[in-house]
């Protein structure tokens, strides 16, 4: 298992824990930390999102990726999408 804390500048923590499979995908993909998200159960779409991804990803794919699955009801407050590209992606380089 891969841990990674990324702390957002003047924003919140983000701390992620994931896998990588041997074809180089994310696995077991789950966020934390203490920023704040409405509705909560959207973290379960995220987790479920970056599961399967390619690690050979950059941050930018993979913001327009989390993006694509925001519904317009969803806020992050602490935090965005970009935020939590370069914390995985801070992990495994």
């Amino acid at each position: 298992m891969i841990h990674v804390g990324y702390k957002v500048p003047n924003g919140k923590l983000i701390k992620i824990d994931f896998e990588i499979t041997k074809d180089k995908k994310f696995k077991n993909v789950q966020i934390s930390g203490d920023f704040f998200l409405e509705p909560p159960e959207f973290l379960d779409v995220l987790n479920n999102k970056l599961n399967g991804l390619s690690i050979y990803l950059n941050e930018l794919e993979i913001k327009n990726i989390i993006d694509a699955s925001l519904d317009k009801n969803v806020k992050m407050f602490g935090f965005s999408s970009i935020d939590i590209a370069t914390a995985i992606k801070r992990a495994i380089v």
